[in-house]
């Protein structure tokens, strides 16, 4: 039986398995990815502007209530993620693991694919820390950029392993597939340099605060 970090988590896998909304929302790694990257930006948007992207565009909820459930649920995962991170217990959620066997799509796939997809969404509030950054720190902000191109490159590999070892191939690599296994190991490491990479920007950005403080 499946073990989840919370009532809430539990609640969003059911949903996203559930016949009725099985092609509505995302998978349930895709949704946690995203949360992810939400929860990591160096501003926080607001709920109307993330909520959305857990439901596929050619789909539509098909009720209020069903709108309301599903904002409650993420928006008290949101909140432990960010508790999780201010207590530095960054990490991939329960259930999401790489699996090398090249038939099956691994969750850390569809966690990266969503986690990717946030982080594209939120490129300008990257963006806009990074230029108050450059104003006083420009020396760092190089090497804290090369970082993050090391993380975002990390997640791309596993979003797409087949196409990440193609690529590999083409440039003469041929040994990509074997050493995934081993490159994973520093995944969790990964989380932690992109999360620390936000927490910097944010003490260049004024007046920030926890919106969705846990109460």
């Amino acid at each position: 039986m499946q073990k989840f970090e919370s009532p809430a988590h539990a609640s969003l896998h059911t949903l996203c398995e559930s016949e009725e909304l099985l092609n509505v929302l995302h998978p349930y790694a895709y949704i946690q990815g995203i949360v992810f990257a939400v929860a990591a930006a160096p501003e926080i948007p607001m709920p109307e502007k993330w909520l959305a992207w857990s439901i596929k565009t050619s789909n539509r909820l098909t009720s209020t209530e069903q709108a309301d459930n599903l904002t409650d649920i993420l928006m008290k995962i949101l909140q432990v993620q960010l508790k999780n991170m201010s207590e530095e217990k960054i990490k991939l959620p329960m259930g999401i693991t790489f699996n090398q066997d090249g038939q099956k799509q691994s969750s850390v796939a569809m966690w990266c694919q969503g986690m990717l997809f946030g982080h594209s969404q939120l490129e300008s509030v990257w963006q806009h820390a990074w230029n108050k950054m450059q104003v006083t720190e420009c020396t760092q902000v190089q090497q804290l950029q090369k970082d993050l191109s090391h993380c975002l490159y990390m997640f791309t590999t596993f979003a797409d392993i087949p196409l990440a070892i193609k690529q590999a191939d083409d440039r003469g690599n041929d040994q990509l597939f074997n050493i995934l296994p081993k490159i994973f190991l520093s995944f969790p490491q990964t989380l932690k340099t992109y999360v620390g990479l936000s927490g910097r920007l944010v003490d260049f950005l004024p007046n920030q605060f926890e919106t969705f403080e846990q109460k």
